[in-house]
């Protein structure tokens, strides 16, 4: 199955990245096109089913920063480089009418040095705005750099990466030059693409952990409870030898309670594969007289797989019988494994369209999710975590949805000891 990439920039540089990528690459290009920056956040929420996100222009990209790093998502930025700065000031340099003092915008501090150094003894003086010094108000704080010095006669000439900008500079009658990125800069950021892809191809399916624990071990008769923990892990450990060996994978005794699966890609290929129909658990149930809880952690690293395993073996906590969670590379908790629940998928997409007005993305992406979780109640945090998007905007998809008549309140938890309930949500 080929990686998603959402392309998120004007419509003619999308256009662009899509004519110069390869037959053969292993990707497929989601076009996410907008007409002024300041969208970039809606569209990222629209595209939050893609694996990596390519901008076309690096200030839609600080539009939504914070997200992409709270998020941890993978991203490549379409830069300016050194040569396109270089190559259009000495368009401007050569003009019949040479300009030597230029605004600037859309750049690094390492660019602006390394251009710099072939353009010593032109005298020209570059005043630039870093891309760290964007205010919040980015289009405005970057409108404005250029501005001041145009009105103060400090500059003759603004040079622009963004052709917002330049359209607007223009309609202000600022004499202004947008350096339109070369095939290069394009080519350059879809290389970096299919590295970024071959990496996350090896390292999403490193690492998986299982810890497999008894769940009423407090319950047991405190002087037979060593004799009968010997025995159900002996019992535990043969049914899982078979299973470790058929999956690549190390069984290890972790404590007196339980047991600790370590394996790779074809552990993974098999958790993916029997998600709802989870033979493993069935046959811990059918064999093993104690409730077992087994959690899954899927991590870039060892010790990120062990905590997000024991995140999934503190959720099955919730259950009285043997179940099984995952906790995956972005710590969005699956399951439980092994029990499928009846969801009409063409009906609820009918639903989202035509009833809450969701666009397609958001109507799949919730009809996975809602698929993924088995149809368990859910939070705004937990939409929040899947989508990948701030808590406000989760709430305002669930409004959606309880307005629509698809989801109801299903009851209440009470994830930390301080601090309102929150409410849960369920298809009606």
């Amino acid at each position: 199955m080929k990686a998603k990439v959402a392309v998120i920039g004007p419509e003619d540089t999308v256009i662009r990245i899509q004519q110069l990528k390869k037959e053969s690459s292993p990707y497929e290009l989601l076009p996410f096109t907008y007409t002024e920056s300041s969208e970039t956040p809606a569209l990222l929420e629209q595209s939050l089913l893609c694996n990596i996100f390519l901008f076309t222009e690096s200030i839609a990209y600080l539009y939504v920063k914070e997200i992409v790093e709270k998020r941890r998502l993978s991203i490549v930025v379409v830069d300016c480089d050194e040569y396109n700065l270089t190559t259009s000031l000495l368009q401007l340099c050569l003009n019949e009418q040479p300009y030597t003092r230029f605004s600037l915008d859309g750049v690094t501090k390492d660019v602006v040095q390394r251009a710099q150094i072939p353009l010593n003894s032109t005298g020209v003086e570059l005043l630039p705005i870093y891309e760290e010094e964007v205010a919040e108000k980015k289009i405005e704080s970057i409108l404005n750099h250029h501005r001041n010095y145009w009105a103060s006669g400090r500059t003759e000439y603004a040079l622009t990466a963004y052709k917002e900008i330049a359209r607007q500079l223009e309609a202000e009658n600022i004499a202004v030059w947008h350096m339109d990125q070369p095939d290069s800069c394009y080519k350059l950021a879809l290389e970096k693409l299919e590295k970024r892809i071959a990496f996350h191809t090896r390292a999403s399916t490193q690492i998986v952990i299982g810890y497999f624990r008894f769940k009423h071990v407090e319950q047991m008769p405190t002087s037979l409870k060593a004799m009968i923990l010997y025995r159900r892990l002996s019992e535990l450990e043969l049914l899982l030898q078979a299973f470790a060996s058929k999956q690549d994978a190390i069984l290890l005794r972790s404590d007196q309670d339980g047991v600790v699966i370590i394996g790779s890609r074809k552990l993974l290929d098999y958790l993916s594969k029997h998600y709802t129909k989870f033979p493993l658990i069935r046959k811990i149930k059918e064999h093993i007289q104690e409730p077992v809880g087994i959690g899954f952690g899927l991590g870039f690293t060892s010790l990120q797989a062990h905590q997000h395993a024991m995140m999934a073996l503190e959720k099955t906590a919730e259950e009285q019988e043997s179940s099984c969670y995952i906790v995956n590379e972005s710590q969005v908790k699956l399951g439980p494994l092994g029990v499928k629940k009846h969801i009409n998928a063409s009906f609820l997409y009918q639903a989202l369209i035509h009833e809450a007005k969701l666009n397609n993305e958001l109507s799949y992406n919730f009809i996975e999710f809602i698929t993924l979780r088995n149809n368990k109640p859910f939070s705004s945090s937990d939409v929040a975590d899947y989508y990948r998007v701030t808590k406000r905007s989760a709430e305002r998809t669930i409004n959606k949805l309880l307005s629509a008549e698809i989801i109801k309140i299903a009851g209440t938890e009470r994830p930390y000891q301080r601090g309102r309930p929150r409410k849960l949500f369920a298809l009606l």
